[in-house]
């Protein structure tokens, strides 16, 4: 998970020499939904193709057999001649076969390479949300990072920052209340001991903001 995580801070933290290098498996950190969404679409786009596939092989034997039939009609045609225009058509066939599986197979593979990156770009920033609302509800209340270009959500996670960032003016503010409050009542005379708790209590509360 750290690595996962490491990934998307700061929109992808920079090493010296460059960026940081990407492996393909650090584009599925939602692996069940982005595999379950990536599996439906290619699976949809393959029974296209391969019902489109099979009518354009269809067409193709069909012309086939068509020759065929009017070859056998022509009785001047030397059986030589005959067998090379079948053979010649049958080979015709085959490529046309060889043809609707490579592209069905390359459009799966483009599609499912598609579909990782594209559902990437969703579940990163959902991920990295994740992993900052978890951190403002263990107390820290500090925004670490952004979404890199490109990435979905960017309304919703400046709608975060933005309640991060006045939960941080509302904290600020009340430690200066509360500062105000220890520094009057030192002056009141009142004996720092019985102080203890509330100056604990403001260090504390600092200690989300830094």
């Amino acid at each position: 998970m750290s690595a996962q995580a490491g990934s998307m801070e700061d929109g992808g933290a920079q090493q010296s020499g460059g960026p940081p290098k990407r492996r393909f498996k650090n584009y599925l950190l939602d692996r069940s939904f982005q595999l379950k969404y990536t599996g439906m679409v290619v699976s949809v786009t393959v029974l296209v193709a391969l019902i489109l596939g099979y009518f354009a092989y269809d067409y193709s034997k069909g012309q086939t057999e068509a020759m065929t039939a009017q070859m056998a009609m022509q009785e001047d045609l030397a059986p030589e001649v005959a067998a090379d225009l079948e053979g010649f058509a049958e080979q015709e066939d085959r490529k046309v076969l060889f043809g609707i599986v490579s592209g069905i197979l390359i459009l799966a593979l483009v599609l499912g390479f598609t579909g990782i990156i594209v559902t990437h770009k969703v579940v990163g920033p959902a991920y990295k949300m994740k992993l900052l609302l978890n951190e403002v509800a263990s107390g820290h209340l500090k925004l670490v990072g952004r979404l890199r270009k490109g990435d979905e959500l960017q309304e919703l996670f400046e709608a975060f920052a933005s309640m991060v960032e006045s939960l941080r003016e509302t904290q600020k503010a009340e430690i200066t209340e509360l500062s105000d409050a220890i520094d009057k009542a030192k002056e009141a005379g009142v004996p720092e001991d019985a102080l203890t708790e509330l100056v604990a209590v403001r260090d504390r509360m600092q200690s989300m903001l830094d």
